[in-house]
């Protein structure tokens, strides 16, 4: 890409969030009458970290207003390319792509459960996905670590519904969902994230600081770190694995979370290029 046109899309990107408004998803039963249009990159420092969560009302509610819709960190990566920083090993963030849709999924034994599916990609290109999860929240009045909270449980996705995605151009709308996707063979055990909310947002953790998992592609055993924060109009990801023996396989080696700001639906990071292409293959062997 030449400078030039480099610049020229830096200023379409601008102008994008500038004149537009985050679109909104539906989820069941959720007034948006009070959502925000502005599209705000939020300061680090306005997340709670305290232990346990309170709150004078129900979280789920809130919760769900914010959790759908298209999260992208363009401007960081491209803030990382002009600061010298490659993605993994250089420091720098990988162009990713985050789309999390609200499903319709009736479970008998647990119906106050809300979900929803995440698909992540990247480069903007929806062709290039190299995670997709279901997501099962329920909220938690009284969790011994986490106080009032909401429990997040993520499953890995059947083959048949992968496919049935694909073919529907990614729209989770038209693919039937059943309780079948939240069995107990699906969960990713020890990965519930647990989301306690702040002044202004909400922050998500795990139990402990580190969990041991079986990679999906190759077997083997790999160490996670997840932290997330999620804000009206951003969603930040510090999603972090390495080996047994401490070697890095995926995330960003100086510790800093993926800054993924809500964008329109219409893709508009998928015409602009950054100069280093992202290694696609060695992601989908370690995620």
């Amino acid at each position: 890409m030449t400078a030039s046109h480099w610049c020229v899309c830096r200023v379409l990107t601008l102008f994008t969030f500038l004149a537009h408004a985050a679109s909104l998803a539906t989820w069941p039963c959720v007034d948006r009458r009070h959502h925000s249009a502005a599209l705000v990159v939020p300061a680090a420092q306005s997340a709670s970290h305290s232990s346990r969560g309170t709150s004078d009302g129900p979280l789920l509610e809130p919760f769900l207003e914010w959790f759908h819709g298209h999260f992208d960190n363009y401007a960081q990566a491209a803030s990382d390319r002009a600061a010298g920083l490659t993605p993994r090993l250089g420091g720098g963030h990988e162009h990713i792509h985050c789309h999390v849709q609200p499903l319709r999924l009736d479970i008998p034994t647990a119906p106050l459960d809300a979900c929803a599916l995440g698909t992540y990609y990247f480069d903007g290109n929806p062709q290039k996905i190299f995670r997709e999860r279901l997501y099962r929240m329920r909220e938690v009045q009284d969790d011994e670590q986490f106080g009032q909270c909401i429990q997040m449980s993520i499953y890995r996705l059947r083959k048949e519904v992968c496919a049935a995605l694909r073919a529907a151009g990614g729209d989770a709308a038209k693919v039937k969902w059943s309780a079948a996707d939240v069995c107990e063979q699906l969960l990713i055990p020890r990965c519930d994230v647990f989301w306690r909310r702040g002044s202004d947002s909400f922050e998500g953790s795990m139990r402990t600081e580190s969990v041991v998992v079986d990679s999906e592609t190759t077997g083997t055993q790999i160490i996670v770190r997840d932290d997330v924060f999620l804000w009206r109009d951003a969603l930040w990801v510090n999603d972090r694995g390495t080996d047994m023996d401490g070697n890095y396989l995926y995330g960003n080696v100086k510790d800093v979370p993926y800054k993924m700001v809500r964008v329109l639906d219409s893709h508009w990071t998928a015409c602009e290029h950054l100069e280093e292409p992202v290694d696609f293959e060695s992601w989908l062997s370690e995620c």
